[in-house]
């Protein structure tokens, strides 16, 4: 096709003016437009013609229209507007790709809810931080997660921070941060331990991480993986050998061990300690369920040598067992655990010994 309009194109057009002959004009009025080689009155000319087809009953038209000046520069803004404010097939490309857009028309874009024309924002080219901030505050999780993937947007830590809070439970949002080429330090350690393995092992191989975070998250999935060994051996046979290979091995952490029972993992809890703290299985269980005792349980994490800093969670546990009677075997672990954080934190506010990091620390160890 011949990009240059000439005297054949508006005779054609005269006399059928249909939808591709319309396409067709706008095509070659915008490359006219862009080219630079236009007269003052030729531009005027064409920005008119601009005026008449955004105005186009035919959404085709209009496609086409918007198709050939995203890559323009300096519209007029009444033309940008009708471009903007008409139906998503029309406007999603211009707003996605139109430079020039005003900080204005942008947050007008946002601020109309439609899901679609936010996305479109969400997408563009060297994203403003302020911009990404405001989609951050205002938006769904559709919107800010299609922002977090966006790797020319500027996201600054603040606005990470937003992110996070507001939607915590989102495995896309965690997916699309990690993803990320680079994502701040602070951030990492913020959201680390409600990932996946698959995010954590991505999140090892393919960012500069501390060597204290990367071993910690190393850690933390030979942790999970361990405990799901547990989950499918149902005899005491099988998981006491399972602990003594993790014994015998340097494997049997205090961090492991706690988790497990956070997790309702009652007999990994109970062999551990056996073999920890050189205690009989049979006089464990009768301690860790005497509920006058509770000195005695300390004397036997001590005894195995579980920081002081972990006892809040072993209590916890043992409560949410103790109250509903939880069978390891026929309960989801997930929410098990989400019991044991509430009895933690409920644990926190009583006024007992337990600062603020502590439960942040305590709750990462069992996510």
């Amino acid at each position: 096709m011949n990009n240059k309009l000439n005297e054949e194109d508006i005779v054609t057009l005269s006399k059928n003016p249909n939808a591709v002959n319309k396409s067709v004009t706008a095509q070659k009025v915008s490359a006219l437009y862009k080219s630079g080689q236009i007269s003052s009155q030729a531009l005027n000319l064409a920005e008119d013609i601009f005026r008449i087809l955004v105005k186009d009953i035919e959404i085709k038209v209009r496609e086409a229209l918007s198709e050939s000046l995203k890559t323009c520069k300096n519209l007029p803004s009444d033309i940008v507007k009708e471009l903007i404010n008409d139906v998503d097939s029309v406007s999603m490309p211009f707003i996605k790709y139109y430079a020039d857009l005003s900080q204005e028309d942008i947050i007008s874009i946002i601020d109309s809810q439609n899901l679609n024309k936010q996305k479109a924002v969400a997408m563009r080219n060297g994203l403003a931080e302020n911009i990404s901030h405001y989609i951050a505050e205002n938006c769904s999780e559709d919107v800010v997660g299609v922002l977090v993937s966006n790797e020319a947007a500027h996201i600054k830590e603040n606005t990470y921070n937003v992110i996070v809070d507001r939607f915590p439970k989102s495995e896309t949002i965690k997916k699309n941060m990690v993803y990320r080429s680079e994502l701040p330090v602070a951030i990492i350690e913020k959201i680390v331990h409600t990932l996946s393995d698959e995010l954590l092992r991505h999140l090892v191989l393919t960012h500069n991480l501390p060597n204290d975070i990367a071993c910690d998250i190393v850690e933390q999935v030979k942790e999970k993986t361990t405990l799901k060994i547990s989950e499918e051996y149902s005899s005491d046979k099988k998981i006491e050998e399972l602990i003594h290979e993790l014994y015998t091995s340097n494997r049997l952490t205090a961090s492991l061990v706690v988790r497990a029972i956070c997790m309702g993992d009652l007999k990994f809890f109970e062999y551990a300690l056996v073999y920890l703290s050189n205690t009989p299985i049979l006089e464990v269980r009768k301690i860790l369920f005497n509920n006058s005792m509770d000195f005695m349980v300390r004397n036997l994490l001590r005894k195995a040598y579980i920081p002081k800093s972990m006892f809040p969670a072993v209590f916890s546990a043992l409560k949410v067992i103790k109250d509903i009677r939880f069978d390891y075997k026929k309960n989801d672990s997930k929410s098990f655990a989400h019991k044991v954080i509430e009895r933690i934190l409920s644990y926190g506010s009583a006024g007992e010994d337990l600062s603020e990091d502590d439960v942040n620390y305590l709750i990462s160890k069992i996510c």
